[in-house]
């Protein structure tokens, strides 16, 4: 997952949710920030990374996970 690193600096993990409808979840917020948030979508397989990114709002976003947006990294 290195090459995900910059995209995560500076994030806490805050929830973390494996195996929904084919896909594990990672939610993090971006600390000393006013709220910015990452959330990761990975494949149950490990072989696709697709990320959600947001200014605010983290827990309602995580709540509808399954139906956000995702991207990859260099469309982010």
């Amino acid at each position: 997952m290195s090459k995900y690193t910059k995209l995560l600096d500076g994030c806490t993990l805050m929830d973390k949710v494996e195996g929904e409808t084919g896909y594990n979840y990672y939610g993090y917020v971006r600390t000393g920030t006013s709220g910015e948030w990452v959330i990761m979508r990975e494949n149950t397989a490990g072989t696709e990374y697709r990320f959600a990114i947001g200014g605010s709002g983290y827990s309602a976003k995580w709540a509808v996970r399954g139906s956000i947006g995702y991207k990859i990294p260099t469309d982010v």
